[in-house]
């Protein structure tokens, strides 16, 4: 009787142990003793390493993190993520996030789980579609304006100053400001400026139907630019790297371009200021794109309950601030960058001040048809080969045609 109960009670505790093996992936747990695999940017590798440890102690969740490049995760999360060798956690930037939620790479994320108040308006927007959020950001920059304080002392407020500005300096062998004319990505914020646009936006998504990169706007922001390139202020061949180069032998006041640089001109001991693009001459800003760094929970994850729980321990104010003082980046909690020490860098100040006239980037597939024919276009225009009106027409037609034969 009693080898009877004892076979009966191995059996029961045999069956609970099955049962708790089925039920616990669907309540969230993981069955798995395998770590949490975090994907990062190798500049943050260090940062987000110690911010892991610390988070494994207090909760006892073993994490892996790996260096991997922003611009390869999302398309190694597409090869990876189906065999089960992908990430939990994976960062991607603007211009691939639309692409990873199109395709169900990326996981929606629960806003009731998170406190995003803390979070800039623009970075929370771009990362929703359709009311979902996909992606909390942690890095926020875009281009703008540069300036050797010791060439430049304050720099100039409108687009006409600085132009006449360039064509002094051009007398003395200086240039006043360079950024690579061809590149769209640099320039749209000029045509932004005037008027033009990528797409119209509806209340929950882009109008691929409505483009904006011909009309009289745009036209015009290309004729500023003509002028520039006509009259030898940023000759032919200024790409970023000699934009950057000029500046730091001090052959250049002014550049156009991102935080991405700053290390390089603190390197070459250039005592910099960082402000908005000066206004143009209707008495608006320039509204470059905005470029944003999200973290995400891959689709393929079994871990996504423990995957929030550590983006939102990396995205807390003291982790964006210990990724702040070791140089990773501009933060993206309003909190972090009202910080004494935060608020008063530079490029924080400028580029935090550009940001408020900025552009959303249109996050979606019909934008990579975009990018070719508009560096084209505007490369056309400028060496004459093609009226500015003409360029630009013909790029929106091929763009058009792009778009038609994605559906």
């Amino acid at each position: 009787m009693t080898l009877i109960r004892g076979n009966v009670v191995r059996r029961l505790i045999l069956s609970l142990a099955v049962a708790l093996l089925v039920l616990l992936p669907a309540l969230g747990v993981a069955a798995s003793t395998e770590p949490l695999l975090v994907w990062c940017e190798p500049h943050k590798l260090n940062t987000i390493q110690d911010l892991a440890a610390k988070w494994s102690k207090e909760t006892g969740i073993a994490v892996k993190v790996e260096p991997v490049s922003v611009l390869e995760t999302a398309n190694k999360v597409q090869l990876a993520g189906p065999l089960g060798k992908g990430p939990d956690v994976f960062p991607c930037l603007s211009g691939q996030l639309g692409m990873l939620v199109s395709t169900g790479m990326v996981s929606p994320i629960e806003k009731s789980l998170l406190d995003l108040k803390h979070f800039i308006e623009v970075g929370i927007e771009a990362a929703t579609y359709f009311g979902k959020l996909y992606g909390v950001p942690y890095d926020i920059s875009s281009v703008a304006l540069i300036y050797n304080r010791e060439l430049m002392p304050d720099p100039p407020d409108t687009m006409a100053e600085l132009v006449q500005r360039s064509r002094e300096l051009k007398v003395r062998g200086l240039f006043g400001v360079l950024w690579p004319l061809e590149n769209f990505y640099y320039t749209y914020g000029i045509m932004k400026g005037y008027g033009g646009y990528v797409f119209g936006k509806t209340d929950d998504d882009w109008n691929v139907r409505d483009i904006g990169l011909d009309n009289a706007g745009s036209v015009r922001a290309i004729k500023l630019l003509k002028t520039l390139r006509d009259e030898g202020l940023v000759p032919v061949g200024t790409d970023h790297v000699v934009s950057q180069t000029k500046f730091t032998e001090k052959k250049a006041c002014a550049i156009i371009d991102g935080p991405w640089v700053i290390a390089g001109v603190k390197q070459a001991g250039i005592k910099y200021g960082v402000a908005p693009i000066p206004k143009l001459d209707n008495g608006k800003y320039p509204a470059p794109f905005v470029s944003l760094k999200w973290w995400h929970i891959s689709s393929y994850s079994k871990r996504k309950g423990d995957a929030l729980k550590f983006i939102a321990y990396i995205t807390s104010a003291d982790a964006m601030y210990k990724s702040f003082k070791a140089a990773e980046g501009i933060p993206t909690r309003t909190d972090v960058l009202a910080m004494p020490d935060v608020r008063s860098t530079p490029e924080v100040a400028g580029f935090g001040a550009q940001a408020s006239y900025c552009s959303v980037l249109p996050d979606i597939p019909a934008m990579n048809a975009v990018w070719s024919p508009m560096n084209q276009a505007i490369e056309l225009a400028l060496r004459g080969d093609k009226t500015p009106e003409a360029a630009l027409a013909d790029a929106v037609t091929t763009i058009r045609q792009a778009i038609a034969e994605m559906k």
